[in-house]
């Protein structure tokens, strides 16, 4: 099966066209989260998906916990799918025409409600710290969904969790950036060519 990579925190188009020509599946977008410096009003989270390549999924990072907000949201920016935060129900998201629904965790939470297709496993609560490997795959070993692991990773120790883990994806927001909120196109292409090295080795 193919590694799922995601190119996290995108806030400029020419920084979606890097990640598309890299190989990125997939590229994130903040929404709703104010107090982070990659969050993007809707309109330009929407104008991100409409310039975006064919061939690289919009994932809207997404505050759950003001149900209207997050199905306006999903309806105007047309995301192919939503990490979504702060809500354990996905079918509101999912009733808008969600592809993909990722629940986020931390090692502790095994149990996992219904409804999600996969969850993202970020130790660091998305402070980029570096992650645990071994509590991490322990808990890639007994997830009954896939998981993406986040948290800290870069081009120089994606390539160690990958062969160490064998996640179904891996994800990177801080770790390929010049400055906050925009990527340095050598590190989104070290990144996704050494994950899929480490995945394919």
């Amino acid at each position: 099966m193919r590694l799922f990579v995601k190119v996290c925190g995108v806030t400029r188009p020419e920084d979606v066209i890097t990640a598309a020509r890299a190989g990125a599946d997939a590229f994130g977008i903040v929404v709703g989260f104010p107090n982070s410096p990659r969050n993007l009003p809707v309109a330009a989270a929407r104008d991100l998906v409409r310039k975006a390549p064919e061939d690289i999924s919009p994932i809207l990072v997404l505050n759950g916990s003001d149900l209207r907000f997050a199905e306006e949201a999903c309806s105007i920016i047309e995301p192919y799918g939503v990490q979504l935060y702060g809500t354990n129900d996905p079918d509101p998201v999912r009733a808008i025409g969600v592809k993909m629904v990722i629940r986020p965790v931390t090692p502790d939470e095994l149990s996992v409600p219904d409804g999600f297709d996969a969850v993202l496993l970020d130790q660091s609560r998305g402070t980029g710290r570096a992650l645990d490997v071994e509590v991490c795959a322990r808990y890639v070993r007994s997830s009954r969904l896939p998981v993406i692991v986040a948290g800290g990773l870069n081009p120089t120790n994606v390539a160690d969790v990958v062969r160490r883990m064998r996640p179904f994806g891996v994800d990177a927001s801080s770790g390929l950036e010049s400055s906050p909120g925009v990527k340095d196109p050598l590190k989104v292409t070290e990144f996704v060519r050494r994950a899929r090295e480490a995945h394919e080795g």
